[in-house]
């Protein structure tokens, strides 16, 4: 026997949750979350490393790539403070801009939004099959079994990566079946693999600077921030950032730029390796420039200009010095893959033009595509939080109007 629903969201995520609140709230009184993981907001719990890096606070439009134009949901969305402090919940950013609960736990996030959808019925360890137009409604069918109607249905399943939070894309199959157009997946925001046995000395290692990633010698894009060495990634947000510029068939031509000192100019860099050399002359090279960057890193910026750790550094030449400064400024890297083990969000999805103003499809009214499996992404720092936000919310307001109608 099917039960039937005014509203069903497939996948109990962020954009889940919030269309489930904001219908709730608005007075939708039958409301079915269907979730595939045994609890619902699993990966909101890992977002931030735990804290939930929730919105951004100098987001725009222009920060989203993608075929859909968010510009009109963000908008009809407005303030995320202001949406989360309706729920109970405030806020604090700090001073990159990142937005997290007042907290600074992923868990106030999650029971703001299900302390607010407790008239919704949530289904979990139920992984949707089947879902079909029949006349006026929508048929849903479940790996268990079970079989529902609705009138409105939002997918919210999310992307393609990161399967242990419920989003290995294998939901996707039920959009494809409906013949929507949908851009295959591709991880996002993930560790670059680069050469291990150069690698191998500089696990561990930290260090605030600049990262370009080049397509042959042409720079495509340069971010800032922390960068982290594995024993077999570059890593840090700064390199997360750079993963969408990347065309995966032509992996073998791009490369990694690092300046570890993009604050100074060649000049300046150059004046205080003098002054290193000058003030350390009866020191190695290794110890000279320990006063400028940790000793791993020393080694192999020497090891990369073919100057021996050891040598005195006093027997330094001025073109020494020179080939030190520009090997600091333009630390290469290979790229050899994507860690896609690590991603964090995927690109793709549905296509944009296939949308309306209301993330509905043209081609099927009353049902819904939002978060992640809309063709929309973001750089990291709660980009695609607000995204899966800002989407929920118009779809679940905008079925809510037209069920109370």
């Amino acid at each position: 026997m099917m039960q039937h629903f005014d509203l069903i969201i497939i996948g109990g995520g962020a954009s889940g949750l919030t269309a489930a609140v904001t219908a709730v709230s608005m007075g939708v009184k039958h409301v079915l979350i269907l979730e595939r993981l045994p609890r619902t907001g699993k990966k909101i719990l890992a977002t931030g490393n735990g804290r939930c890096n929730l919105s951004h606070a100098d987001l725009s439009a222009l920060d989203y790539q993608g075929s859909y134009d968010v510009t009109g949901i963000l908008q009809k969305f407005g303030s995320v403070i202001d949406f989360f402090e309706n729920l109970g919940l405030y806020c604090r950013t700090d001073e990159q801009g990142r937005l997290y609960p007042y907290s600074m736990t992923a868990n106030s996030v999650l029971d703001a939004l299900r302390l607010h959808c407790t008239d919704a019925t949530e289904l979990c360890n139920e992984c949707v099959i089947s879902l079909n137009p029949v006349e006026d409604l929508w048929q849903i069918g479940t790996e268990s079994g079970k079989a529902f109607t609705a009138t409105h249905v939002i997918f919210a399943a999310g992307g393609t990566v990161q399967p242990k939070f419920g989003t290995d894309g294998s939901a996707w199959k039920l959009l494809e079946n409906l013949n929507i157009p949908v851009i295959p997946g591709r991880p996002i925001l993930c560790p670059i693999l680069s050469d291990k046995k150069r690698l191998q000395s500089l696990k561990g290692i930290r260090v605030k600077g600049s990262v370009t990633l080049y397509h042959k010698n042409q720079a495509c894009k340069t971010e800032t921030g922390e960068i982290q060495f594995t024993d077999q990634t570059v890593s840090g947000i700064c390199v997360f950032n750079l993963i969408s510029e990347i065309h995966r068939n032509l992996i073998s031509e791009y490369n990694l730029s690092i300046n570890l000192f993009p604050e100074l100019s060649r000049e300046e860099l150059l004046a205080r390796l003098y002054t290193c050399q000058a003030v350390r002359s009866e020191t190695d090279c290794e110890n000279m420039l320990s006063g400028l960057m940790q000793k791993a890193l020393a080694r192999s910026v020497l090891k990369s200009c073919q100057i021996k750790a050891d040598l005195s550094c006093s027997l330094l030449s001025y073109l020494s010095l020179e080939q030190i400064a520009d090997t600091c400024q333009d630390f290469r890297f290979p790229v050899l893959g994507i860690f896609s083990a690590q991603a964090q969000a995927s690109a793709g999805g549905v296509r944009g033009d296939v949308l309306d103003s209301h993330l509905q499809l043209k081609s099927y009214p009353r049902l819904y595509i939002t978060g992640e499996a809309t063709d929309v992404y973001a750089p990291c720092g709660g980009y695609q939080l607000h995204w899966a936000w800002a989407s929920g919310y118009v779809a679940g307001k905008y079925c809510a109007e037209r069920i109370l109608s």
